[in-house]
């Protein structure tokens, strides 16, 4: 297990430039549960003078005397009667120095004092807008940060002075986290855990991976054993409609009928779920082909919710037993099948992470980038740049052979049914692989296997790592 920093370099930058302003900020900083929100503010705060405070679901004294008592000296021997008194306590302490106040778990003290944010306004109108104060507002509950931070409706619409969405960790910042894995473990880690560090910092890369999904996920009792379901228990009022919703997803069913019948429920009531999963659980995404009008399909956005309910949950009864072997023998048959889905968004986070640059002498620059899909084809990738009027189509395969000219021509007929600047635009033709190619580079065509890949993101692509 890694237990250093990576990565989180714009959202550090962001912070440290917003510090350097010297004028009283306020940000909000949110994400879900273990993306990493806590040690992104740790790292920040080195060197700086901070008070931290966690919000819990104590009455309100309880919870402004434990405040006063973070405080310390000479501030744990005051008096605070009410909410408003210590938001004012706060200017008093940055009325004429550079001090972080971060209130974690926001979302609580607003559940705990309904008038918290009427009251963060008034104050911050009145004293907090003219001092040094630099006043984080983090929180795990997406939706509702979200709505403190932009709804027109919010006491502090138009105070903040920045907002950022924690998000998930892209797979070239999540290998670091193995430094004693080869790139198919590694490789097959993020297809389980996908971006969350939480998740990744509980498997050991001094053990085999099938190991640690025994250890951390299978065996009844275990740190990940029951998470998407705590996560669903706490952030919602009918976590079994939103299980089964998940389930059918994970198991391939990703069209609005199809989930419907599989989970059961209503389209009505389907649509409503939906919609929460999406905007306010950020667990999953409907996507639609690239430059098409085509109806839209939904998707896990999360590897771990993905592979949760598709191999934990519809065998629990099995595990509740202790009979984890049986279920590992599945998920190592299905491995390379399940690796070869995140095969795709990794190679897409590798064109991401290169735009900008050459490769090979083929300019990589595009502005949009998506799936297309059109009947029975289908295209991995298709990345835009629409001033130029250029596309790239991208197929990835995962297998143990070397990729065929065959792969290519196939592409390049299924390019053709993408009728976007048909007759005018410029088309380059990438394809990545596992194990390599059986045929050499032609015009406008890019190869990449996996080494090359490694390769070029050791060279382009740097992670920031702190102890």
């Amino acid at each position: 297990m890694f237990s250093m920093f990576i990565d989180r370099e714009y959202e550090l930058d962001f912070l440290e430039s917003r510090w350097l302003s010297d004028r009283a900020e306020l940000i909000i900083i949110y994400g879900r549960r273990g993306i990493g929100k806590t040690e992104l503010i740790k790292q920040f705060i080195k060197g700086k003078i901070a008070h931290y405070f966690f919000v819990t679901t104590e009455d309100l004294r309880t919870l402004l005397k434990s405040f006063l008592q973070n405080l310390g000296s000479p501030y744990d021997k005051v008096s605070v009667e009410n909410l408003e008194s210590f938001y004012e306590l706060i200017g008093d302490i940055a009325s004429n120095k550079r001090v972080i106040i971060i209130f974690d778990e926001f979302q609580r003290l607003i559940t705990v004092h309904k008038g918290a944010l009427s009251l963060l306004q008034k104050v911050w109108d009145e004293k907090l807008s003219k001092t040094k104060v630099f006043l984080l507002l983090v929180g795990s509950a997406v939706s509702v940060l979200e709505r403190i931070g932009k709804s027109y409706e919010s006491p502090i619409y138009g105070r903040r002075t920045g907002m950022l969405e924690i998000k998930e960790l892209d797979y070239w910042a999540t290998r670091k986290f193995f430094p004693n894995y080869d790139e198919s473990a590694r490789l097959h880690a993020y297809s389980i855990l996908g971006g969350v560090p939480l998740y990744l910092n509980l498997f050991d890369d001094t053990k085999p991976i099938e190991k640690n999904i025994e250890e951390r996920i299978l065996t009844r009792g275990s740190e990940l054993y029951d998470e998407p379901e705590i996560l669903l228990l706490q952030e919602t009022r009918e976590p079994a409609a939103y299980m089964s919703i998940l389930r059918a997803i994970a198991m391939g069913y990703t069209r609005f009928s199809e989930i419907s019948d599989i989970s059961g429920l209503e389209k009505n009531k389907l649509s409503k779920y939906l919609i929460t999963l999406i905007d306010r659980l950020k667990l999953v995404e409907r996507e639609r082909p690239i430059k098409e009008k085509g109806r839209g399909i939904y998707k896990i956005r999360n590897n771990f919710i993905k592979f949760w309910f598709r191999y934990v949950l519809p065998n629990k009864s099995v595990l509740e037993l202790g009979n984890t072997r049986e279920v590992l023998k599945q998920i190592i048959a299905e491995k390379n099948l399940f690796i070869s889905k995140a095969f795709e968004e990794i190679a897409k986070q590798f064109l991401l992470r290169v735009n900008g640059t050459r490769i090979d002498d083929i300019e990589i620059r595009f502005n949009i980038i998506g799936r297309w899909w059109k009947k029975e084809k289908e295209i991995d990738i298709i990345a835009i740049n629409e001033k130029e009027k250029h596309v790239y189509f991208v197929e990835c395969k995962y297998t143990d052979k070397p990729v065929t000219r065959k792969t290519l021509i196939n592409l390049m007929r299924k390019s053709e049914e993408f009728t976007w600047k048909k007759e005018e635009r410029q088309e380059t033709y990438i394809l990545f692989s596992k194990a390599g190619f059986s045929f050499e580079p032609e015009e406008n065509t890019l190869l990449i296997d996996l080494k090359k890949m490694i390769n070029i993101a050791d060279k382009e692509i740097q992670i920031r790592i702190l102890s």
